[in-house]
């Protein structure tokens, strides 16, 4: 796969992750994960595992109030069968709005894409 068809790839699986999140489909979410994948947030321990991911998304959904997210990547770059991308997030949440940054490593297992580790922290808001 070239870059371009990677992107793709990226940008329509970010859309149904997004898509997911809005509909409260932590199970969604997740499949979107290696097993062994690694998630990152903020302020918090590291969540290892497709399971655990899980439910991290869902509490933490549920904490923040999550009503919907818009990904839009901002860089993407492929080496054979891992991606790097550096994106920016939108949140729409009961209290508001929020941006986030983050990096997201994508591993091409199978002959489809998952995320494999995944890192965000806010962005300023002005």
């Amino acid at each position: 796969m070239n870059s371009d068809q990677v992107r793709q790839v990226v940008d329509e699986a970010n859309r149904r992750f997004g898509a997911a999140a809005a509909s409260k489909d932590y199970a969604g979410m997740a499949a979107f994960y290696t097993e062994d994948a690694k998630v990152l947030p903020p302020d918090a321990p590291i969540v290892s595992g497709r399971k655990p991911i899980e439910e991290f998304w869902r509490t933490a959904a549920d904490a923040l109030g999550l009503i919907d997210v818009t990904l839009k990547t901002i860089d993407l770059e492929v080496a054979g069968d891992t991606a790097y991308e550096i994106g920016e997030a939108d949140l729409k949440l009961s209290s508001g709005q929020a941006k986030v940054k983050y990096l997201v490593v994508w591993l091409r297992r199978d002959g489809r894409w998952h995320l494999h580790r995944d890192i965000w922290n806010s962005m300023p808001t002005s």
